[in-house]
């Protein structure tokens, strides 16, 4: 799994299991592509290839309050919002929830926002959809990177059974 939490997210079970995101502390994405938080699992991507490498990246803007996922390159949309309301510090964390998984954990960091990012914020707080960027009329460089902050993803769906979900 991969996310971030707060300190008091629980960093150790005695068996497989997604810890985190099982409860209000932690807010994670499971090899599985299924978001969890307070114990609600969601479907949110294609589940990763077993026995493949896969990168997952992970973008936590703290001034949007929003967590989204990258997976081999290719960004997933924004997963959690509302983050900026959590007044812990949050961390990133990775856990395995499979036997035998390797993960190499790389990390970037920035305290102070870049004035370019403070500069989409704003601007995203008008702009909702592809088409209302558009109309801008802007380069494609900078149209490009705005489109990053918009989800017009399918709703995500609630898991009722996980278990069964992928079972063969």
């Amino acid at each position: 799994m991969f996310g971030i939490g707060t300190r008091k997210a629980r960093l150790h079970a005695n068996s497989f299991r997604n810890m985190l995101g099982e409860n209000e502390h932690g807010w994670g994405l499971s090899h599985k592509g299924v978001l969890w938080h307070k114990g609600i699992a969601l479907i949110y991507t294609d589940r990763f290839k077993e026995n493949q490498a896969t990168v997952v990246g992970l973008l936590f803007d703290g001034i949007e309050g929003t967590l989204t996922y990258y997976k081999d390159g290719e960004c997933l949309g924004v997963a959690f919002r509302g983050l900026d309301k959590i007044k812990e510090p949050l961390y990133p964390i990775v856990c395995s929830t499979a036997a035998k998984t390797e993960m190499t954990l790389k990390s970037t960091r920035s305290e102070i926002g870049h004035l370019q990012d403070m500069c989409r914020a704003e601007v995203m707080k008008h702009i909702r959809t592809r088409h209302d960027l558009t109309k801008l009329k802007l380069p494609s460089i900078i149209t490009n990177y705005l489109s990053e902050a918009i989800t017009e993803n399918v709703p995500l769906r609630q898991v009722d059974n996980y278990d069964m979900l992928f079972e063969f």
